[in-house]
C-alpha cells in the first residue's frame, strides 16, 4: 500500500496537483465508469495530442514537467511518460515510470548520425496499476506517425501490456528492447546521466548534466 501511495503524490517533475493536470485529468476522466476506462482514455489523449518530437530535447529540468508538457503538447518518449503519470495520478490511478534502453531499426538516418547508435536511451514509459495489477503501456508514438511510417501503432486496453512491436506493418524489425534499468516514482536523473554517459559518451554532456 505505500507503495502505491508514493505512485500516487506529485513530485518535482509529475506536478500531478497543478491545476492544469487536474482539470485535464477531471475533463478526460468525465463518463467513465472505472479507473480501467480512466486509464485508456488518457493513454490515448496523450498518444495522439501530445505529438511526439525526438528532437524537443531541453537542458531545462523544468522543461520536463507535466504541467509544461501539457501547455506544449509535444515532447519524446519521457515526456510523454511523465505527462501520463502525471494524469493517471491526477486522476486517482496509481502509475510510476518505466526507464529502459531500446533499439530502433527504423531510426531516422538524420537521428542515428546525430546520435552515432540507433541505441535511444532513455526510453520511458509507464507502468500503470489497474484492478490490482501493474500495466505497461507506451503513449510514445502518435497515431500519425505510425501510418507515415509504416509500424503499427499501441493500442491499449487497460488491461493488458502495451509496448512498442518488435516488426513494423511490412513484418520487418522495428523496436527491439536492450535494457530494463527498473521502475520509479520520478524521473531518475542521476540513473539517467550514469547511464547516458556510458552509451553515447561526451556527445551528450550538456544534456545530461543534471
Amino acid at each position: 500500500m505505500e507503495q502505491l501511495d508514493i505512485c500516487l503524490q506529485p513530485t518535482p517533475s509529475i506536478d500531478s496537483d497543478h491545476p492544469v493536470i487536474v482539470k485535464q485529468a477531471r475533463e478526460l476522466s468525465q463518463g467513465c465508469a472505472n479507473d480501467t476506462d480512466k486509464a485508456v482514455r488518457l493513454f490515448y489523449y496523450v498518444r495522439d495530442n501530445c505529438h511526439y518530437n525526438m528532437y524537443d530535447l531541453s537542458t531545462d529540468p523544468d522543461a520536463y514537467r507535466s504541467s509544461r508538457i501539457l501547455e506544449k503538447g509535444q515532447g519524446w518518449c519521457m515526456p510523454k511518460a511523465i505527462l501520463l503519470t502525471s494524469l493517471c495520478r491526477a486522476a486517482g490511478i496509481p502509475s510510476r515510470l518505466i526507464l529502459t534502453s531500446i533499439r530502433n531499426h527504423k531510426s531516422p538516418p538524420e537521428a542515428v548520425e546525430m546520435m552515432g547508435t540507433n541505441v535511444f536511451f532513455p526510453h520511458v514509459y509507464n507502468h500503470i496499476y489497474i484492478n490490482g495489477h501493474w500495466i505497461k503501456a507506451a503513449p510514445t508514438f502518435d497515431y500519425d506517425i505510425c501510418e507515415r511510417i509504416g509500424v503499427p501503432a499501441v493500442e491499449f486496453d487497460g488491461v493488458h501490456d502495451a509496448v512498442l512491436p518488435q516488426r513494423d506493418l511490412g513484418g520487418g524489425h522495428y523496436i527491439e528492447y536492450l535494457n530494463d534499468y527498473g521502475v520509479f516514482a520520478d524521473v531518475p536523473w542521476k540513473l539517467i546521466s550514469e547511464i547516458g554517459y556510458k552509451i553515447y559518451g561526451d556527445s551528450m554532456r550538456s544534456w545530461f548534466a543534471r
